[in-house]
């Protein structure tokens, strides 16, 4: 069977599950990552065959992309029961503290958990940036972060431009990481007034920041190739270990981390290696030495030293950022963009930060989702299992799953 039969059938199957409006394109990326439908409403509750379509194309795929959601109806209480069919939302920690501190920081895990009140959360000065102009879709919940690069009034001082950030996937750093990570875009920047016509100019930094001293020039160079039109960038980690050879496939399968919250701890074990449930298909899981410098400790490949492992982890990432398994992916309004954790890395790109214009506004709101996809709602995690992964234990309420 020729591409063109396949997708043929593949356009059938879609539309006999969404009608005859839906749409796709597939293979976004050169490795073969990343699948954009079109025709898909998502202010319409869906019904368990379309939830399972979608788990499947996401188990191949890695990256889904459902373009076109109307954001005068689609709401960030219809974008949380969405994520619901994913796994549990979870709280993100810039939107609580534990035990007293940012959750991003250092500390036990288990530390007492305690909400942030939207009024005092970053977020809520966005919508002073460009009033009249520009404001957050609605919210109150813990579990939607709110992705910007403007943040209250405009200061005296030139607009900048923030480098982007260490390459990771969402929470590998707790036992049950997080599954699945989706952006809904509301805003993405317009201007491409840089040198060679992009948003922000290509930087020439060579500061090793955020990463620690002593990876080689050729990962650094890797590392720093981040898109400039205020893409999220991605890897494709089943791309990149489908590409080694079998031998080598066999030796990293059984690999072990080791993973902690913080020095000293014990840690523990986690596969560097994971199948897909649903498709079977092979991929690295956070691959990274150091996705955290200062935050979260270095891991180690268990039976090897702290130098030896960092060696193997920074050749594999030096392998996993290879053009041929990176995608950037250019956010526009509407679109919902949900990636694999266990598929794929990912990284933030620069941003012009400070801005006095609106055509240098980027908005994006963001969930992730711990635990099993679900095709009915709403869903039945036990509350013990819940008070285990999930900060505070916290549940969508079920009016918001009635949105």
């Amino acid at each position: 069977m020729n591409q063109d039969e396949e997708n043929q059938i593949y356009e059938q199957k879609l539309q006999a599950a969404f009608g005859s409006a839906a749409g796709f394109q597939a293979h976004l990326a050169a490795s073969g990552a990343g699948i954009r439908f079109t025709g898909i409403d998502l202010c319409r509750p869906l019904e368990d065959a379309q939830v399972s379509f979608l788990l499947d194309a996401l188990s191949k795929y890695r990256i889904v992309c459902l373009a076109g959601q109307d954001l005068d109806r689609f709401t960030l209480a219809g974008f949380e029961r969405f994520a619901n069919h994913w796994g549990a939302p979870i709280p993100h920690p810039n939107n609580f503290t534990r035990g007293g501190k940012p959750a991003q920081q250092d500390g036990a895990s288990d530390g007492p958990i305690e909400l942030i009140p939207y009024a005092e959360r970053t977020a809520a000065a966005v919508d002073k940036t460009f009033p009249g102009q520009l404001r957050c879709l609605s919210h109150e919940s813990p579990t939607v972060l709110v992705t910007s690069n403007f943040r209250g009034d405009v200061k005296d001082a030139e607009t900048r431009v923030t480098a982007g950030g260490s390459w990771h996937t969402d929470i590998e750093y707790e036992t049950l990481p997080i599954y699945v990570s989706m952006f809904l875009a509301h805003r993405s920047p317009l201007s491409r007034n840089a040198p060679g016509g992009t948003w922000v100019p290509e930087s020439a930094a060579e500061t090793p920041h955020p990463y620690y001293e002593g990876s080689s020039k050729e990962l650094m160079r890797l590392r720093l190739q981040l898109p400039l039109n205020g893409e999220t960038a991605f890897a494709d980690t089943a791309a990149a270990f489908e590409a080694l050879p079998a031998e080598e496939q066999r030796d990293l399968e059984v690999r072990q981390l080791r993973r902690r919250l913080n020095e000293g701890d014990e840690g523990w074990l986690a596969p560097l290696v994971r199948t897909n449930p649903r498709s079977g298909i092979k991929s690295f899981h956070s691959p990274i030495w150091a996705s955290r410098p200062k935050v979260r400790p270095a891991v180690e490949v268990d039976g090897m030293t702290p130098e030896e492992s960092r060696a193997v982890l920074d050749r594999l990432e030096a392998h996993i950022l290879q053009p041929q398994f990176r995608y950037d992916h250019l956010h526009v309004p509407g679109d919902v963009t949900i990636w694999d954790n266990f598929m794929t890395l990912h990284n933030s790109p620069p941003v012009k930060s400070n801005i006095t214009s609106i055509e240098d506004a980027r908005l994006l709101y963001r969930l992730s989702c711990k635990g099993q996809p679900c095709l009915a709602l709403p869903r039945k995690d036990d509350p013990a299992w819940l008070e285990a992964h999930v900060a505070g234990g916290y549940r969508t309420p079920l009016e918001m799953l009635d949105t």
